[in-house]
């Protein structure tokens, strides 16, 4: 064993300083009022891995074929933004980009109508509150979309946020209330041969808790030796910039599902406009493990595609493309709780495609967890 000059003991330790880590680390601080001694390990900075450029919608309606735990847990987790966002403003003066404008969702196809009109029809059966835009309507909202759809769904409770100030402003908020971050501090596996885990190596230091709780994202299977089933999936998005003057033309704040690329290995693209003048043209899904180069073919065929149906993207200026890895599960649903056989070993992984949308209500269910000892919430997602 290697020789440590200092050991740091916590109450709890997190594993993880994305938008999933940061959040529980913010609950549990907050929660506790301070009372728990809290450690983050990140092995990079702060919301530098899928959080760093995620998209950040709130797409709970939309994202969801039908009635489920899942949904409702995306619901909760969505109204928690409207209390959240002044709460972490007031404490860091971090402005997270929350905004409550709704979403769009776009038939191009037949298939594509029914798909909607299903959705709203049981979403209306559910309570849930969404529209049928009809074509005229949509292009009264959004002049600037070629006519090339036949209607509209339309979710106005949905919104976005920015994902990389979302974890800053949670690492922020829980750095004031006493957790400690600790950067740059890695390892590679950890021994999970006992029922308890008592501590983790890192390169740096040695830290000894009475809780550890891996919020990992796609590493998460590979760190805990594939007893969670979590695995990379990766994403790539297109960074366009709005000319100065077209945002105040075009009063554009909603982001938009605009249909799947035609042929062969079809993509999903939505369009979501930023605060700051940027628009996120996303996104694909590759199952190439860990593998984060760009897919030149899908930023070809996602560009040819959205300035056919979004014509004034072609002269906006290119920025860049973002590729990240999301944590995929074998169900496509967030794994939450204690790891199989441990005592003491958690996880907070497997939220796929929507880790931002879900933070915040993660953070609370593992508050709830740690702090009350409330493990009920998490169990369809065990």
């Amino acid at each position: 064993m290697s020789n440590y000059s200092y050991e740091k003991k916590f109450d709890v330790v997190i594993i993880g300083a994305g938008v999933i880590g940061c959040s529980i680390a913010y609950f549990l601080a907050k929660e506790s009022d301070g009372k728990l001694k809290v450690g983050v390990i990140e092995r990079n900075t702060v919301g530098e891995e899928s959080s760093s450029g995620a998209a950040g919608m709130l797409a709970a309606q939309v994202e969801c074929d039908h009635e489920s735990p899942f949904l409702r847990l995306a619901l909760q987790s969505r109204e928690l933004f409207r209390s959240l966002a002044p709460d972490l403003k007031e404490r860091t003066g971090v402005e997270i980009g929350y905004m409550p404008s709704g979403i769009l969702s776009l038939a191009y196809t037949l298939e594509q109508d029914e798909e909607l009109k299903n959705r709203l029809l049981w979403q209306k059966q559910s309570g849930l509150e969404c529209e049928w835009w009809t074509d005229s309507q949509v292009s009264s909202q959004f002049p600037f979309l070629e006519k090339s759809y036949r209607a509209g769904f339309w979710a106005p409770q949905e919104g976005q946020v920015s994902s990389s100030r979302l974890a800053l402003a949670f690492s922020e908020s829980a750095k004031k209330m006493g957790v400690e971050f600790f950067e740059y501090e890695s390892f590679d596996s950890v021994n999970l041969q006992n029922e308890r885990l008592d501590f983790v190596e890192t390169n740096v230091s040695k830290f000894i808790a009475g809780k550890f709780i891996f919020a990992t994202g796609s590493w998460t299977g590979k760190l805990l030796n594939g007893l969670v089933p979590v695995e990379p999936v990766k994403g790539q998005i297109l960074i366009f910039q709005m000319p100065e003057k077209w945002p105040w033309r075009n009063q554009w704040e909603s982001p938009v599902y605009a249909g799947k690329t035609p042929g062969h290995d079809p993509i999903s693209c939505y369009f979501v406009p930023k605060m700051d003048g940027h628009i996120f043209l996303g996104a694909t899904m590759e199952n190439r493990g860990f593998d984060k180069s760009e897919n030149k073919t899908a930023t070809q065929k996602m560009a040819d595609y959205a300035t056919q149906i979004f014509p004034d993207l072609a002269s906006f200026p290119f920025k860049g493309v973002w590729v990240g890895l999301r944590p995929g599960s074998p169900d496509g649903l967030p794994l939450m709780g204690l790891v199989p056989g441990k005592q003491n070993v958690y996880v907070a992984s497997g939220h796929f495609r929507n880790g931002v949308l879900l933070a915040p209500v993660t953070g609370k269910l593992f508050s709830d967890l740690i702090v009350r000892e409330n493990h009920s919430a998490l169990q369809p997602f065990s």
